[in-house]
This record gives structure tokens, sequence and C-alpha cells, in this order.
């Protein structure tokens, strides 16, 4: 049996005042370091093969605290890169929304119509095919054992939407995964099982900011 545990990065400089991140990264703010270093206690005794990462900064920042002192591989994998936003990207919500209404209408509630042509972004439709891209490569380069793969929130959630067999159109049924949030999913004879989603115990109270 193969299992997945997928992580999403510690909370960054943007998460906090809520900016699209996308394609441009924002550092891991203090307790986003904190954040990381607490799950890194929690999962120092899991054995894992491999750490895959996106290749963006905030990701790999929190790669690199998890890997700790051990040997443990960390692989970039850049189908896990999160969400394109194009010219959006660095732009506030509220400024996001004045210049852009129908699109930020849409990306929270009917992404299926959400089109970012007009500010050459990626489409949903662009991000699940990459989601689905990634996850295939880690069930063809890992049979067994335990890997960590170190994302972003709504690529994270493309891939759990995958995984459940939910389509597109049922995208904001679940929550965005928390910052250093823990989602293990199960692999074995040719089936997804999610065994624990946006697990946070690690954190104890912590108020969720769950912005992409």
């Amino acid at each position: 049996m193969l299992k997945i545990h997928f992580v999403r990065h510690g909370q960054t400089q943007w998460n906090v005042i809520k900016k699209l991140q996308g394609h441009l990264n924002s550092s891991l703010t203090e307790e986003g370091v904190e954040q990381t270093k607490l799950l890194y206690e929690k999962l120092r005794y899991i054995n894992f093969n491999k750490i895959y990462t996106s290749p963006q900064g905030r990701a790999f920042h929190t790669a690199r605290i998890l890997k700790g002192e051990k040997n443990t591989e960390i692989l970039e994998l850049p189908e896990v890169m999160e969400m394109g936003f194009g010219d959006v990207e660095g732009l506030e919500k509220e400024k996001f929304k004045e210049k852009y209404p129908e699109a930020f209408m849409n990306l929270w509630t009917d992404v299926i119509k959400y089109d970012p042509s007009d500010f050459s972004g990626e489409s949903f439709l662009e991000l699940e095919k990459r989601a689905i891209e990634g996850i295939k490569r880690l069930i063809e380069e890992n049979k067994t054992g335990n890997i960590m793969v170190v994302s972003h929130g709504m690529i994270l959630k493309v891939i759990f939407g995958y995984v459940l067999g939910h389509s597109l159109d049922k995208f904001w049924i679940d929550p965005v995964p928390q910052n250093t949030s823990v989602t293990t999913i199960s692999y074995i004879d040719g089936k997804f099982k999610m065994e624990d989603f946006s697990n946070v115990d690690h954190l104890g109270d912590v108020e969720e900011i769950s912005y992409i």
C-alpha cells in the first residue's frame, strides 16, 4: 500500500493580507515557520521514502523544514504548483473583485463558468489536467510506503476532488485545506481512499486562514 501525505505550505505574508499568490511567491511568516516546525515534530517518526514539493518558494521552504536532518530526497513536482492567476496575482481580494467582477464571482461560486482569459490565468480544466498528471506520476514512481507532497490550497482541492470522484462542479463542497495541514490518502489495488483531511492537530486552536 502507498500512503501519500499531502501538506499545504506554511502561512505566508500574502495569506495574512489576503492577496492572490498563484505562481508568484510570498515568503513564510514567522508563524508559518513555527507551524511547520510543529508539523515536523508530529511527522518526524514517519519514514518517508521521498518528499515531493511544488517548486514555488513557500512550498520548498516548508519541505526543507519538514525534511529536518534526515537524508530523505526532496524532488520538485511542477504538476503540483499552485493555480496560475496571471495578471491578478499579487492583488488584494477586493481589487481583483473591482477589476474583474464576473470572474471573481465565478472563482468562488461556479468554477465551470470561471474564465480567466482576460488576465491570462489558468482555467480549472487546465488545473485539473495538471493535477491528474501529477497524481498519476506519484503512483507510477512509488508503489508502497510513505511519501510526502508539499503543495498549495487550490491545486490540492482539485487533487482531492479527483481522488473522491467529484466533478469540478462540486469543487466548493469541501473547504480549502489549512496551512500546514496534512491530508492522508492511501492507494492500493488501483483505488484511492482518503483517510484524513486537513489535519491540523499539531497547531492546537488556531485561526483559520484559507485564502489562496
